[in-house]
């Protein structure tokens, strides 16, 4: 039960409960309860009162596992729902309150995480949405028709439905600005980190929208999620009257990597794109895959050799390695020396070749890539050290563009920066993205 109760805190904590569930007996009162996600084995205990054998008015909820209190809800009940004024608590991870209707935080809401992490703003159907109260209100949420049988979204509350998310300026749209999730990242989660981007974004006229991709091939293979992006890219241009040609596209990692490459698309005859990017923005996306392979099998043999030496955040980057390693295999075949141009193919930036591979494609096109080359950090968390990191390849990548004559290359240090949506430490994070500074260098292009 303990792996389920973490399983639900972090859903709440990122996206909306999974809208599916059961209704739980309190074996000793009969009172029935609500439940996302326990099992019906869960050990719980009501005091409160009962209203046709469901949970009503205010009480106490607690839930046990192997014996052992896990976690306890102080509220208002509804139908056998959270419902209303709430206090939720997991004992070893953190306590969510505020408001909640059917079971979810709605309204003013925070989250208290034990790591000192903490997220306090505006929820939505449980769902994290922290703009302010009056972008809150414009902000669109659009569903489409097609259906996502391929799982390029993931983490999305099991809809099959794509779906994207646009802020829309009450006045002439001079830009419109893509956000583009990292990989399981949620359309949601983009949002909240960028409130300040996408409110001044709003107040100077650009359209801002976020697209339910995160778990995509590259795109050069992934025809379903390319075709996605030019439904929603055409959906914006007829239904908002956005200017065709004046699209910036950027992302975080992964989404970073898609704006890079859709970018380069456009600019390559091999393809037809709906739009042709104005400009592109990278937040420490990877940009060549060759180098990504090899530093994963790098770390993977390092760790090898002493286990002992393993935390839960080193854990994480060696998860991530042996995903990296697996994911190229299955994609490609094998390791690049067996496969170089199917990697070269769908790397943003190719260090190995004299004409930047892919990137020879933007060397008339704006470019920001941020980063947070924080080595310090990443010596202590993720045992990685200069040569390891994404910023050696975004800057050389940059150096390329630079040095074939892409006077608007840049290579932005946002050292020290990077925090996520709970207020911790971590260099690949949007907080590297200066919303100002981003909005005026957006402004100046769309002139």
């Amino acid at each position: 039960m303990k792996q389920i109760l973490l399983v639900l805190f972090l859903l709440i904590s990122i996206n909306a409960f999974p809208q599916t569930g059961q209704y739980i007996k309190d074996s000793k009162t009969g009172c029935m309860i609500w439940s996302y996600e326990y099992s019906l084995g869960a050990g719980i205990s009501w005091t409160g009162d009962c209203k046709n054998n469901y949970a009503e008015g205010n009480g106490t909820l607690l839930c046990y596992e192997d014996g052992k209190l896990a976690a306890e809800y102080t509220g208002q009940m509804k139908g056998g729902k959270f419902n209303g004024k709430g206090k939720y608590s997991i004992f070893g991870l953190g306590v969510m309150e505020g408001d909640f209707t059917d079971g979810l935080l709605n309204g003013k809401g925070a989250i208290y995480f034990d790591n000192g992490g903490k997220t306090i703003g505006n929820f939505v159907n449980g769902d994290f949405l922290n703009l302010d109260d009056n972008y809150l209100a414009v902000l669109k949420k659009e569903y489409l028709t097609l259906k996502d049988s391929t799982e390029i979204y993931i983490n999305g509350n099991g809809s099959d439905m794509f779906f994207y998310y646009a802020l829309v300026p009450d006045k002439e749209i001079n830009a419109v600005l893509i956000l583009l999730p990292s990989a399981g990242e949620t359309s949601e989660n983009v949002i909240s980190c960028n409130k300040e981007l996408m409110q001044k974004a709003y107040d100077n006229g650009i359209l801002t929208a976020v697209i339910s991709c995160n778990n995509n091939k590259s795109l050069e293979s992934d025809m379903r999620a390319m075709n996605f992006f030019e439904i929603v890219f055409e959906k914006l241009v007829t239904k908002f009257s956005a200017p065709k040609d004046k699209f910036i596209l950027s992302g975080l990692s992964l989404g970073g990597e898609n704006a890079l490459l859709y970018t380069e698309m456009s600019r390559n005859k091999k393809y037809n794109t709906y739009i042709y990017p104005l400009a592109v923005i990278g937040a420490d996306p990877p940009v060549d895959n060759v180098t990504l392979y090899h530093h994963a099998k790098y770390e993977i043999d390092l760790y090898a050799k002493d286990t002992t030496k393993i935390t839960d955040s080193k854990q994480m980057a060696l998860n991530e390695d042996n995903f990296i390693i697996k994911y190229y295999h299955d994609l490609y075949g094998g390791p690049p020396e067996e496969f170089p141009d199917k990697y070269s193919a769908s790397s943003v930036f190719s260090l190995n070749r004299d004409d930047g591979g892919n990137a020879k494609f933007l060397i008339d096109v704006p470019v920001r890539i941020y980063s947070d080359p924080d080595v310090v950090w990443q010596l202590k968390n993720k045992s990685r050290d200069f040569y390891h990191m994404n910023a050696a390849d975004q800057s050389a990548m940059i150096n390329f563009l630079m040095l074939k004559g892409n006077k608007n290359a840049e290579f932005v240090q946002a050292l020290g920066k990077g925090y996520r949506v709970d207020g911790t430490r971590h260099p690949h994070s949007w907080s590297i993205v200066d919303p100002a500074g981003c909005i005026e260098w957006i402004l100046k292009l769309a002139k």
